[in-house]
């Protein structure tokens, strides 16, 4: 064999290892659906439908980079104090530089209650965020309405 297709020959077997090991831990409970990153507890965001676990994300990047987000479905956080589930949408939101999972780069936190997120926010130089879980509203079924 000559060298060029010996290398070939690595480059594609190293790369079904790791597509492999990916597939493999984005699958298991406790990691990551979109990346396979372990899901510490109090980061863990989740896409629920019908009070249903469609995915779970180690992070809130993770969560805003998931294409597939059904109908009526929608986010669920976990309070950084507490640990308590708490819907996205009556969560505080706080980047800060604080990094929460550090292979993502992510430093978004997630709070129940607004004395919380301030302390975050004085003691780690944050910002208050919109819900960065929010998305457009769902494409309608309806046909787009004709021009005039």
């Amino acid at each position: 064999m000559t060298p060029h297709p010996l290398i070939l020959w690595f480059a594609a077997v190293a790369t079904l290892a790791l597509v492999s090991r990916w597939s493999l831990e984005a699958d298991r409970p406790g990691r990551c659906r979109l990346d396979g990153n372990r899901i510490h507890p109090i980061h863990q965001v989740d896409l629920m439908l019908d009070d249903r676990v469609l995915a779970s994300f180690c992070c809130v990047r993770c969560g805003q980079e998931w294409p597939e987000t059904p109908r009526g479905s929608y986010w669920r956080v976990r309070d950084e104090v507490t640990g308590a589930p708490i819907d996205a949408t009556n969560a505080y939101f706080v980047e800060s530089r604080v990094v929460t999972v550090p292979s993502r780069g992510d430093r978004i936190h997630a709070f129940g209650a607004w004395p919380d997120a301030m302390d975050h926010m004085a003691q780690y130089d944050g910002t208050r965020l919109a819900d960065p879980l929010t998305r457009r509203p769902a494409v309608s079924d309806k046909p787009p309405p004709s021009s005039p």
